[in-house]
């Protein structure tokens, strides 16, 4: 029903997935803390709609959105909480306030996002903590790049403990999360190596 009423406005796919609208999705995204899946996901379904995502967008977005939504596995709320707390459009409201996002694209109500939010508001700054008191001064995502990874790697650095940021030690490097598995739980990874899983 809405597909059909947002074709009876003429509001088509590519109005709503511009590349301003990414880059909204993308620090959203780094403020609840993010998934390495994200940066397979979100370039993919920009490439269907013709705009081009490349990683090193991925690490300015990051660098000006803080991380202020920690939800289970990693932290201790879950969605629900989240939802409680004032949900999607609660944190988009919240990180907002350090003019992060394009308010003018276009969304699938017809409307503005900045339309959108006039009312948004968060109900439990436990759960969505104000820019001010963030988890991480960075977003969840980082890209690292150097002679492991020349095209660029992805680290959840959210979940990352502060003394592991920086760190050295023999790189064990694996094609294949089950090959890595292998390797772990087969006694082959010693203390301090760093696993790498490619692709």
């Amino acid at each position: 029903m809405k597909i059909m009423e947002l074709l009876k406005k003429n509001i088509r796919p590519r109005d709503i997935a511009t590349l301003a609208a990414f880059k909204n999705a993308l620090a959203v995204d780094m403020a609840l803390g993010c998934s390495t899946n994200t940066a397979l996901h979100i370039p993919a379904i920009a490439h269907e709609g013709g705009v081009k995502l490349n990683l090193d967008l991925f690490n300015d977005i990051s660098k000006k959105t803080p991380h202020i939504c920690h939800l289970s596995p990693a932290g201790p709320h879950h969605i629900e909480d989240l939802d409680m707390a004032g949900g999607i459009q609660g944190v988009m409201k919240e990180i907002n306030t350090l003019g992060i996002l394009d308010m003018k694209v276009m969304t699938v109500t017809g409307k503005t996002l900045g339309d959108n939010l006039k009312k948004a508001c968060v109900a439990d700054y436990d759960v969505i903590r104000p820019v001010t008191n963030p988890y991480h001064r960075e977003g969840g995502l980082a890209v690292l790049k150097g002679n492991l990874a020349p095209e660029g790697a992805v680290v959840k650095q959210s979940a990352v403990a502060p003394e592991m940021l920086v760190n050295e030690g023999s790189a064990r490097v694996f094609d294949a999360e089950e090959d890595a598995v292998a390797a772990i739980l087969g006694g082959k990874i010693n203390p301090g190596d760093i696993v790498v899983i490619r692709y």
